[in-house]
């Protein structure tokens, strides 16, 4: 059974490169990371994108995790950090795209190839899938709703819900399974199958 020594041995091996060992620790989180990203940025391309650069950070900066706390909170700080640079990014990113546009209206090159062409079509269904995703938690019933938020929204393991809620792992679990069958049902019968289910 897997316990904190455990986690200290991977650990212990993930810092001296050991990937498979890395993978190993980053596994279990890696879609909560993705998650969060989703919540922040409203793009799943651009969440994905922040997932990577949060694993390749964290991989490259384990000698800065002193175990002062749990992996899983060190890691999401390190996803916090990627998420805000990432925001600051696409703002700068953003208001060059504004001054390019303005000089192509100004000099009126129109047929200069466009490679962005079909990026808001893809941002509209981004943002027309996340408000989606939003929507379909929030009509979660409470039971499901709640252990999703937990689970998800602030990153607590199973030891650590059954502390907040009073109820069992077998019962957390059932939960969680559940409550991610309804989101994809509900997701599903609105963009088909093989929607992307992060939670």
């Amino acid at each position: 059974m897997n316990g904190p020594s455990y986690e200290v041995s991977v650990l212990d091996r993930a810092r001296g490169g050991d990937e498979e060992a890395f993978a190993q620790l980053v596994g279990p989180l890696r879609d909560r990371i993705f998650w969060r990203a989703v919540k922040a940025v409203g793009d799943m391309d651009e969440a994905d994108d922040v997932t990577q650069e949060t694993l390749m950070r964290a991989f490259t900066r384990l000698d800065t995790f002193r175990g002062d706390s749990r992996f899983s909170s060190w890691l999401y700080m390190v996803g916090s950090n990627c998420i805000r640079m990432h925001l600051r990014t696409r703002r700068r990113k953003g208001a060059l795209r504004y001054d390019d546009h303005l000089t192509e209206v100004e000099t009126g090159d129109a047929s200069r190839p466009d490679t962005h062409r079909h990026q808001p079509d893809a941002r509209a269904m981004n943002k027309e899938f996340f408000v989606a995703l939003e929507d379909a938690m929030s009509q979660l019933p409470p039971q499901y709703g709640s252990i999703l938020r937990l689970w998800v929204d602030e990153g607590l393991d199973l030891k650590e819900i059954q502390q907040r809620s009073g109820l069992s792992i077998p019962a957390i679990k059932s939960r969680l399974h559940r409550a991610r069958q309804r989101l994809r049902d509900q997701l599903e019968s609105r963009f088909g199958s093989g929607v992307p289910m992060a939670a």
